[in-house]
Order: C-alpha cells, then structure tokens, then sequence
C-alpha cells in the first residue's frame, strides 16, 4: 500500500514567512508610494506657485511677458544633460514651464483651447500624453496662467513604482529562503525526534529523549514518547511473563493427553468404538496444541522472537507429514513439490504454523480430489478441489471465528486468522483466489 503523500512543515513554515514577508513588504510599498505621490504633488504645487509670483514679478515691471501667447501648449524632450543638472534645476527648467497673460477677453481668445476657460486655482489639464499643472490667477481684468509639465514626474514616479516592485519581489524571494532555513533550524529537533523514536524497540527502556531538547514544545513531545514507550515496555514484559506461564502451565497437561491418548491406543484390547473416540481426542489434542503454539507465537513480537537461516524444502515436507495422514484418511491426493532449495532468514516454528494451517485448512474443506502444494523462488502457491469461495466472501477469510464454507471443515475458524497474524509480523504476503476450475488457490510469499 502506497503511502499518501504529506506536505511538508519545513516548505509551510517557509511559505508563511514568505508570505508575512511578502504582505509587509507591500503594506511598505503602499505607504511610500502614497506619500512620494503625495509630496511630489506639494512639490509640483511649490514650484507653479513660485512661477506663478515669477510670471507676477516679470509683468509688473515689464508690463509684458516675452513673446506672444501660444496657440498650442509646447511639447518638450528632456535633453541628454538634463541627467547631470542638479534637481532643484531640473524641476524648474524653464522649458518645462509656459507663462500666459490675457488682459482681455481677445486674448484669452489666443490661448491655448485647454487654457481658455479655466477657473482661479490649480487644475490639471492634458493634451496626449503630456500632463501640465496649470495655476490661473485673476487680477482685475487680467488673467495670468502659467503651465507646468507633469511628465517627467509621471516618468520619475512610474519608475520608483517599478523599483517599489522589484524590491517587493526580491525581499519575498530573500524571505522565503531565510524562512526556509529558520524553518529547517525549527524542525531539525522534531525530525531528530522522530528518528529517535523510530530507534524504539519497545524491549528495553532505554535512554530517556526528554533531555536532548532544550525547547519546551519539543521536550514536552519527547516526554510523552518518554511516557507511551516506558509503559510499552512493561506491557511487553508483562505478555512475556504471561506467554511464558502460558507456555509451562497448558504445554504440560496437552503432552499428558497426548501420551495417554498413545498408550491407550497401543492396547489391542480396546474395542474399536473406544478406540475412534480416542482418535479423535488424540487429534484434537494435537490441534489444541498447535493452536495454543500459535497464539503463544502472536503473542510475542517477531514471531518468537527468533529468525534463523532455514531451509525452506524441509519446512515444506515437515509441514506435509502434519497432514498426510489426514488426507488419506479422506482419500485426497496430497501433491508436493517443494522446487529447488531455497535458504531463507525467518522464524522457523511460524513458518511451520503458517504452511500446516494453510494445508490443513484446504484438507479440512476438500472432500474429493487433490491438495496440492508447489514453491518456486520463495513464492508458495497451495490449491485444492474443494467448493472454493466466493470472490467477495475472500477478505473475510482472515476474520477471527469466520469460515469459509459451512457445509465442511472442522475447527474454529481461526486457522487463516492466526496465518494472516503470523505474515503481517514476519512481513510475508498472502492472498487468496477462486479458481475458474474450481476450488481455491492461495499464494504465500516469503521473499
């Protein structure tokens, strides 16, 4: 089974304080772009008003402005050195400011059409892509106007703009790399913290992960793992003290059965009802006794705790005698083929559970026909002619006190309930198929 995919608390962290970063940066740039535009609106006022008391200066003792009014509002290019003036001399170039007087309604005829009807006050006025800053002022029956181009301080304020944005994007980007290092400093101790605690075994209580975090959020995390694995490993003590007691007390009283139920049998004397039933008694003894092996199996972690190098041939055969007479008392064909020999690490007494279990089990629900067994590469594949089962009934086969069929076998419906225990600890796969010629194949793989 695939794991689903996670997002990652490093790459969160790191898109937040991008984020945080990226919504300050803004709110930054706002508030300056605001206030640039604002002063650089006083400045323009500053400089036509100054103009303005220029243009004043110059009609009072003249009594006349240079040269005729203009029919048109002058478009002007800034010159090449206007880069090296100062800017106090940029701003008030004089080819950026046209000044107009019209002592009569004849000359106000002459101005420009933008001009012509304007108010007392500042306006803004635009012809194409120009924009001018117009103050008018009347004094008696004179009006003087005098006109400021505005595009330069557009030019000027759309490239601030520009800078504005490029420096947003480059603080967000330098943000999100300093957040992703602080968010990688910031989870380091929790990544280390769980590969402490995939280090658990849960046998032994160890050395206690509280003390190698200084930070309180990740100490108090390591104090609850400290917590949960200490009472884990009196658990464990505890089931193994118990298996063990399991072990002694019930092992000894189904030997004795056993060798009763022998010794009874060995006496030709017995009638041969006697006899039967002690048969049976003796089989059933003999099954008790593999179940009780199996839960004792279950109960302990590693399936017994002991791997070792066995030779999956003989694990094969030993398992055949277990049922060989019992096929044949049913008067099934019990195929073998155990393949090439195969060396494989596992626990041995489950894997012998496993494959008896699995036989038995195609024993128990097959009248007529054959079991059959084959292993090829470590893959076992068993397959009998019984009634089979149902597609949809095969996920609960592995269901404690469920059986496949009711109308065969005998037991207690827990055979393929302790396999599938035993494969989940030992980390083999099994599964289970109907056959389109009938009966069931189940397939046991060890590597």
């Amino acid at each position: 089974m695939s794991r689903n995919p996670r997002r990652s608390l490093r790459l969160k962290l790191a898109l937040s304080f991008a984020l945080a970063g990226l919504v300050l940066v803004l709110i930054h740039a706002v508030a300056i772009q605001r206030l640039n535009r604002q002063q650089e609106a006083q400045l323009i006022d500053q400089i036509v008003s100054d103009e303005m008391e220029a243009l004043l200066e110059q009609y009072e003792r003249q009594g006349r402005l240079d040269g005729p009014p203009y029919r048109a509002l002058q478009r002007y290019q800034v010159r090449p050195d206007t880069e090296a003036l100062s800017l106090r001399k940029w701003f008030r170039a004089s080819w950026l400011v046209q000044g107009f007087v019209a002592r009569n309604e004849a000359e106000r005829d002459q101005l420009p059409d933008e001009l012509r009807r304007l108010a007392p006050g500042f306006h803004d006025v635009g012809q194409g892509d120009d924009r001018y800053r117009v103050e008018v002022r009347e004094i008696g029956s004179i009006a003087f106007i005098v006109a400021y181009s505005v595009s330069l301080h557009d030019e000027r304020g759309r490239h601030f703009t520009l800078a504005l944005a490029v420096s947003a994007l480059i603080t967000t980007l330098v943000t999100m790399l300093v957040g992703f290092w602080l968010a990688g400093r910031l989870t380091r101790q929790i990544v280390d913290l769980a590969h402490r605690v995939r280090q658990l075994d849960g046998k032994h209580a160890g050395e206690a992960l509280e003390p190698h975090y200084p930070e309180r959020e990740v100490a108090e995390l390591a104090a609850a793992f400290d917590g949960y694995h200490e009472r884990t490993v009196r658990l464990l003590e505890r089931e193994r003290a118990f298996t063990a007691d399991v072990s002694h007390e019930l092992r000894t009283p189904l030997t004795a059965i056993q060798t009763t139920c022998e010794l009874m049998l060995e006496d030709a004397g017995l009638s041969s009802r006697i006899r039967a039933r002690v048969d049976k008694i003796s089989a059933a003894t003999m099954r008790l006794t593999e179940l009780v092996n199996a839960f004792l199996l279950m109960a302990r972690e590693e399936a017994d705790g002991i791997s070792s190098e066995v030779d999956l041939r003989e694990c094969i055969e030993e398992a055949a005698e277990s049922v060989r007479d019992r096929a044949g008392a049913k008067g099934l064909m019990l195929v073998i083929d155990p393949g090439e020999t195969v060396r494989l690490r596992a626990p041995r007494r489950a894997l012998h559970v496993v494959l008896s279990n699995l036989l038995a089990n195609a024993v128990s629900y097959t009248e007529h026909g054959s079991v059959n067994l084959s292993s090829r590469g470590g893959t076992i594949e068993i397959t009998d002619t019984g009634p089979g089962v149902a597609p949809d009934r095969i996920p609960e086969l592995f269901r404690r006190f469920h059986r496949g069929d009711a109308r065969g076998g005998d037991g207690y419906g827990l055979g393929l309930a302790i396999v599938k225990r035993i494969c989940e600890q030992a980390g083999w796969k099994i599964a289970v198929e109907a056959r389109d010629e009938g009966g069931t194949r189940i397939k046991l793989i060890l590597i």
